[in-house]
């Protein structure tokens, strides 16, 4: 039996409906063509006597490409729909379900344009055409050798993985985990591209990344909404008030890294008004206000009328929406193909310049103090945080709900450091120099996880975010039984209650697991290739960062003990756990103090600085994560003696009170012990002496 849900569900699948993406894909395809002739970024013959790859391979790279960058935005949109459409607690509903069935197509057109992306780019890279090229002798060493073609690769196996788990998933933490894979698999081209070879290559990656994760959400989404809100309103309307919230990050995020990206692309403002490389960029700056502008309006206008029921006119806002943005996906791809004003040219003074991205003078204390770099992805991760957590406190405080002031300071303070030595002098020299790099990482590691812990986010999480709406499945309260529990709408209040009794979690945060992770990440991680590799890449280098960070998270989370966690230690196990990693952190500071081989020789020889001496350099780290070990863990122990004071002065009063009272249970269990004892000793038989 087909419901009235599903029978339209089924005509917009295969009705007219499809004429409406067609025309916007149409659209971006015009807009690519347009650029690149404008641009000065199409196709032309190669001179006489040099590699041609052909018109083929000139004109199908920029459309594969841009087919690459479509599918991602419908998988990842159809994806995004299924996680914020109402659902019955872990159980996607109609319309989400088919909108993640949708997402399996996306991914199949994703990794078959991924495929005709890795033929062209082949054939570009060794310049012949696509009809000429030997693929058996070419294209295993172009996927293991050259880092554009494992890229491709890698996008390739998870797309094929999307593809064919997306269309068996119904409940609602496969659909947020196929989403994180999705936004995964659009990463990797990014990271071997212009961005990542350019001078000022870091800030370049790094705010690639940023724009990369918001377009792909921002236009994924608001398509999604429009293509498959016609399934079902309530779902719409669900999906729509909370994408509008998502949105508006995903725009600012757009904003800030498309200005920092033309800004590294130009080289200079006067670039922007005498290369056509400027001009499309000033065409991407007017569309990007265009779309701001659209939003503003869907928010102030038409979510309005969509709660009142007028969905009709949201769609087609939305259409209208979707199509600029399409064209404008369209306008950037052929920007990526369009000749910057030589900004691989400029001139680098040394090799360190070369491979960091930027020059390295000889460090000083002045030079520690004063030169920033400011990663993009870091401070909007940063500012996103401080402004999550000051919401939550302010919230609190409007209900007449008491938050302790300390707290905060230690959100921010653990935040700030953590920005301080990432884009600061020490994180501009951290590549460089060994010591740098170790004050680096025991901040991370340590100083930063401490004070977030401190913050108790969760608590503040679970006390801010209002709970979401519950229903049943047999329409409503009144016929809630125990097993319907979970059978409501999941907002963020409740996926933080998911993720904390998740396995993973009680995996991760088991005493002796996260104490393995906590010491074996250390010797792993400095006594192997990926401190080279981490060094050679700046988004390895985030990674990194994000690992450490996480690692003392995972660790210093149930010492402190401050937010709710799967098991919870008692005082005097969070002080064993504390001192149990205090012997391995002194021995390692001790090996690399006392070392005479160079860790990651080979990264050093290469930057060639003159004035900087590789081993004693190293020698010094060794001693700064020796020294600096000591210090967080008698912060830590100071606070977990206090709450060990503050819990038995809690439970001395408490006693007090009950035996105030008259209902001291133990007293009473205490003298009738006695009562009976006497009453026995009465009724046994003396024996007479003499």
């Amino acid at each position: 039996m087909v419901t009235e849900t599903e029978g339209s569900a089924r005509r917009a699948g295969f009705g007219t409906g499809w004429l409406v993406p067609v025309g916007i894909v149409a659209g971006a395809i015009g807009m690519l063509v347009v650029a690149l002739v404008v641009g000065g970024g199409r196709p032309r013959p190669a001179p006489d006597g040099l590699p041609d790859p052909g018109m083929l391979t000139g004109w199908g790279l920029p459309a594969a490409k841009l087919a690459m960058d479509l599918s991602a935005v419908g998988t990842v949109g159809s994806l995004l729909f299924g996680v914020l459409a109402p659902s019955r607690g872990g159980t996607l509903d109609t319309a989400a379900a088919r909108a993640v069935r949708g997402a399996s197509g996306w991914a199949w057109a994703w990794a078959v344009s991924t495929v005709l992306t890795l033929v062209f780019t082949l054939s570009d890279f060794l310049g012949a055409p696509v009809t000429r090229l030997d693929y058996q002798n070419t294209l295993a060493g172009f996927i293991s050798q050259v880092s554009q073609g494992r890229a491709l690769a890698v996008v390739i196996l998870l797309t094929v993985i999307l593809a064919a788990t997306a269309r068996n998933v119904g409940t609602l933490n496969g659909a947020a985990l196929l989403v994180v894979l999705a936004l995964a698999a659009a990463l990797p081209p990014a990271l071997t591209g212009h961005s990542a070879q350019a001078a000022d290559h870091d800030l370049a990656t790094s705010s690639l990344l940023v724009h990369i994760v918001a377009v792909t959400v921002w236009v994924g989404g608001l398509a999604a909404l429009a293509v498959y809100g016609r399934l079902s309103k309530p779902a719409m309307r669900g999906a729509a008030r909370r994408f509008s919230t998502v949105a508006l990050w995903c725009f600012v995020a757009a904003a800030a890294s498309g200005l920092v990206n033309a800004w590294v692309g130009l080289a200079g403002i006067d670039n922007l008004v005498t290369t056509r490389y400027g001009w499309l960029v000033i065409g991407k700056v007017v569309a990007v206000g265009v779309l701001g502008w659209f939003g503003w309006r869907q928010r102030q206008v038409l979510l309005p009328k969509l709660e009142r029921g007028e969905a009709g006119a949201f769609r087609r806002f939305a259409l209208c929406e979707a199509a600029v943005m399409a064209a404008t996906v369209g306008l950037a791809v052929a920007l990526a193909r369009t000749p910057t004003p030589s900004p691989e040219e400029v001139t680098r003074t040394s090799t360190a310049e070369a491979l960091i991205g930027y020059a390295v003078p000889p460090v000083s204390g002045m030079r520690l103090l004063t030169s920033w770099r400011l990663d993009l992805l870091v401070v909007l991760v940063a500012v996103v945080a401080v402004v999550m957590y000051v919401r939550g406190v302010l919230k609190l405080r409007a209900r007449g709900v008491h938050w302790p002031v300390g707290r905060t300071i230690a959100w921010v303070g653990g935040v700030g450091v953590a920005v301080v030595v990432l884009c600061g002098g020490i994180g501009t020299y951290a590549p460089a120099m060994f010591s740098a790099h170790m004050v680096q990482h025991m901040t991370l590691t340590m100083l930063s996880p401490i004070l977030l812990a401190m913050a108790a986010p969760v608590t503040l999480a679970l006390r801010a975010l209002p709970a979401a709406r519950r229903t049943t499945s047999r329409g409503g309260a009144e016929n809630a039984s125990p097993e319907d529990d979970d059978r409501g709408d999941r907002g963020l209040r409740e996926w933080i209650l998911v993720v904390l009794h998740s396995r993973v979690v009680k995996l991760v945060t088991h005493p002796v697991v996260a104490l393995a992770f906590y010491i074996v990440s250390l010797y792993a991680f400095y006594f192997s290739p990926l401190f080279v590799a981490a060094m050679r890449s700046h988004s390895a280098h985030l990674l990194m960062s994000v690992h450490f960070l996480a690692v003392g998270a995972l660790y210093f989370w149930p010492i402190i003990g401050l937010d709710p966690m799967p098991r919870l230690l008692p005082p005097l196990g969070r002080m064993l756990m504390l001192f149990a990693s205090l012997p391995f952190h002194a021995f390692f500071g001790v090996i690399v103090m006392t070392s005479t081989t160079v860790i990651g020789a080979e990264w050093y020889a290469t930057l060639k600085l003159p004035w900087l001496d590789p081993l004693n350099d190293q020698n010094l780290g060794g001693g700064i994560a020796w020294a600096t070990a000591e210090i967080p863990a008698l912060v830590v122990l100071g606070v977990v003696f206090a709450q060990w004071v503050r819990a038995d002065t809690r439970e001395a009063r408490r006693l007090d009170r009950r035996a105030d009272a008259g209902q001291d249970d133990q007293l009473a269990e205490y003298n009738a012990m006695l009562a009976k004892l006497a009453a026995k000793d009465r009724r046994r038989p003396h024996s007479s002496s003499g």
